[in-house]
């Protein structure tokens, strides 16, 4: 098996863990599986093996601190009333990457994790 050295896996703190599991598979349509009642839920995004968890035993990191990680979207502006709508915070609105490297935006989901958007438009 030829390594790629790919992030395989990540864990997305949800102290309440039926918050996360409505905003994600809402917004972005993630396929969640419980593994633990009330406590662990896998989710798998799109058709990749790509995915990760929701752990109730982990703790939201500060605003700016620790890794950041960003979803792809299509049109941040509309991912963004949506994330509003499901009850998450726009902590930065769509922001230009110098370079041409896109757009990103910053949310608060409902468990208060920072997170990313990126897009090309």
């Amino acid at each position: 098996m030829k390594e790629n050295n790919t992030i395989t896996h990540i864990e997305i703190p949800a102290p309440v863990l039926e918050k996360a599991i409505r905003f994600y598979s809402k917004l972005f349509n993630w396929e969640i599986t419980i593994v633990t009642e009330g406590q662990y839920a896998f989710f798998r995004i799109g058709d990749t093996q790509s995915g990760g968890g929701f752990d109730t035993s982990l703790k939201p990191a500060e605003k700016n601190c620790g890794p950041q990680l960003t979803i792809d979207v299509e049109d941040i502006s509309q991912k963004l009333k949506e994330i509003v709508a499901a009850g998450g915070k726009i902590i930065l609105d769509k922001t230009e990457i110098p370079g041409g490297h896109g757009f990103y935006a910053v949310f608060c989901d409902t468990n208060d994790n920072y997170l990313q958007l990126h897009s090309r438009n």
